[in-house]
């Protein structure tokens, strides 16, 4: 498969195209040899990619951009194993910059092409070169890896928490990991009504503790940590917030798996309503000390706020995720956001 992006008249337009060796699919194949003196290449069928769907963004220097897209699998007519994460097969991916410079994701046998300005020389497949790859499909379930997220919050008393609080609080015989308990549960903030608006701007003294002073708290982006699936929060006694957004086509039942981190409670809601969790159990996953909790829940028609309320009082920081589960034909037409949308 070829991708790039092209003028079409004033506009700019993404394009792929399918290069097949041998046709087996369906449709009359357009044959195609590129020659050069150095050589040729000949190929069975070269056409667009039909039912592919494209994503880009052009970088403001024009210098580069970035190519999403999403290939059916009726475009890889020899393709008799069902696409899955049990698919096992070599790939490679290669870029030509403007005819002067290429790089390639593998070149296990050092065979993979050099040339930058020769048709059949890079129209050619270098198996060699080729590495194995694993594809991930949604057996498992699909992890929500982009959140809205909000804090520290914290107040008046915040300021004789700590990070990771342990023993007593100084000249106290207060345990310190109660009093971090006491004084997040018994606290209340503006993300705690539900309403998400990306503009709001907090301010003053409930943001305050024994952190450095951020001056101001908004809502913003954050992705799930490297090698896990939750998302990083703050530490010891910062109360935090969690938002993410789930389209359902139809009303439908999905297993949810809540997951956390010990020591952390997590007060989850979903469309403005409390979910009752239970214990969580540790995930033999090798990840930093996860736990989860899944239980099934019913999405409604068109968007469905998914909010979360947390802090911790020890193992910080604090940590928090959630696992979407369900066949195959429930979890693909889903969509998530992690920007606020009309929940209609």
């Amino acid at each position: 498969f070829v991708f790039g992006i092209f003028k079409n008249g004033e506009k700019t337009e993404p394009i792929g195209i399918g290069m097949y060796p041998t046709w087996n699919g369906k449709g009359k194949a357009s044959p195609q040899t590129y020659r050069t003196p150095v050589g040729e290449a000949s190929f069975a069928n070269i056409a667009a990619i039909e039912g592919a769907k494209y994503g880009y963004v052009i970088d403001e220097d024009k210098k580069g951009y970035v190519l999403a897209v999403a290939i059916p699998r009726t475009a890889i007519p020899s393709l008799k194993t069902p696409f899955s994460s049990k698919l096992r097969t070599l790939v490679n991916f290669s870029s030509n910059f403007g005819g002067h410079n290429k790089f390639w994701w593998a070149n296990s046998d050092a065979s993979a092409n050099k040339e930058t300005y020769d048709e059949p020389s890079e129209a050619k497949l270098y198996p060699g070169s080729w590495a194995p790859v694993q594809f991930k499909g949604i057996e498992k379930g699909i992890t929500i890896r982009k959140w809205l997220i909000c804090g520290p919050f914290g107040g008046p008393g915040a300021e004789k928490l700590t990070w990771d609080p342990n023993g007593n609080m100084p000249g106290t015989d207060k345990n310190w990991k109660e009093a971090t308990i006491e004084f997040c549960e018994s606290r209340k903030y503006p993300p705690d009504e539900q309403k998400i608006d990306v503009k709001d701007i907090f301010k003053g003294e409930m943001i305050k503790g024994y952190w450095n002073d951020p001056g101001e708290v908004r809502w913003h982006a954050a992705d799930v940590s490297e090698l896990d699936t939750r998302v990083i929060l703050g530490g010891g006694g910062q109360v935090w917030y969690g938002a993410a957004w789930i389209y359902s086509p139809s009303v439908t039942e999905l297993e949810f798996e809540f997951q956390g981190h010990p020591m952390t409670p997590i007060r989850w809601t979903l469309n403005g309503v409390n979910i009752e969790t239970g214990k969580y159990a540790d995930v033999p996953s090798g990840r930093d000390c996860c736990q989860a909790f899944s239980k099934t829940v019913s999405l409604k028609q068109g968007w469905n706020q998914v909010m979360l309320r947390t802090y911790c009082f020890g193992f910080s920081p604090s940590r928090a995720g959630l696992v979407i589960k369900g066949s195959p034909e429930k979890l693909w037409p889903l969509k998530l956001s992690a920007e606020p949308q009309q929940l209609k």
